[in-house]
């Protein structure tokens, strides 16, 4: 009697090792990386499950309850990828909460339709750069544009004979453009962008504005990344005049994602 008990203690103890047994699986993605989905996983995972970055796939090892549930996340978590529209707007004469304004106004139902720019648009001293590029979501992307020019340098140099001036001509270049990573998170984005904007000056010197940020939008408005402002002011006076000037110039770089699904 005494064998047949210690009989069943270990058939059931076998049947309970059996069952929790670890299962492994391939799972294959279709639409998002392996190295996207697995972290998203990482912070739902249980301490024994084992999850593999396998390029196109990932390697799940579990229990066999606790694999059907992460085969089950991964399906859902590897959706289609969206569709991005990035605009980045480099002005002088826009801010965001007016162009989102005029947005509003152009998306009314009313018969009302303002386009194009509001105010005085005859300003020659408006810099104004409008930049646009698709990409997937989670994809990095760039876009650059800009021109080449010849710039001559002068080197002087001394010896015993005097001095003696040497010329050479290097070609620079002066680009506008930005690196952008957007990730998409309902109807907010969260965006690491990295904007330039290059610009020669009649003095050969070139007059050049970055920005690196990372930061959270709703879909479809404009929201300013940064801002550079330049001010000059000049006075003099005489025995019977006084004159005074002031000159101010605000570069703003907004940025705007849209889903182009």
């Amino acid at each position: 009697m005494k064998s047949k008990s210690w009989l069943s203690v270990l058939l059931v103890s076998a049947g309970i090792a059996l069952a929790d047994e670890a299962a492994m699986e391939v799972i294959p993605l279709v639409n998002r990386p392996a190295s996207e989905v697995r972290a998203l996983l990482a912070p739902l995972l249980d301490a024994d499950d084992r999850v593999i970055d396998n390029g196109s796939s990932l390697i799940v090892k579990s229990a066999p309850a606790r694999l059907a549930e992460i085969e089950a996340l991964i399906q859902k978590l590897d959706t289609r990828l969206s569709n991005l529209l990035i605009s980045v707007l480099q002005t002088s004469s826009k801010t965001a909460a007016e162009l989102n304004a005029e947005a509003r106004i152009a998306a009314s139902p009313n018969t009302i339709q303002m386009r194009g720019m509001v105010g005085n648009t005859e300003d020659l001293r408006n810099r104004q750069q409008h930049q646009q590029l698709r990409t997937l979501e989670g994809q990095p992307a760039h876009i650059k544009t800009g021109q080449v020019r010849p710039v001559q340098n002068y080197s002087v140099y001394s010896s015993a004979y005097g001095n003696s001036v040497i010329g050479n001509t290097q070609m620079m270049e002066a680009s506008t453009g930005f690196a952008v990573t957007p990730h998409l998170t309902g109807n907010q984005v969260l965006i690491d962008i990295e904007p330039w904007s290059d610009r020669f000056q009649r003095n050969g010197n070139m007059d050049t504005q970055s920005a690196h940020t990372s930061l959270r939008a709703n879909l479809g408005e404009w929201v300013e990344i940064a801002g550079n402002a330049d001010a000059e002011q000049a006075e003099s006076s005489g025995f019977n005049s006084f004159n005074r000037s002031t000159e101010k110039n605000v570069l703003r770089i907004l940025i705007k994602v849209d889903q182009a699904d």
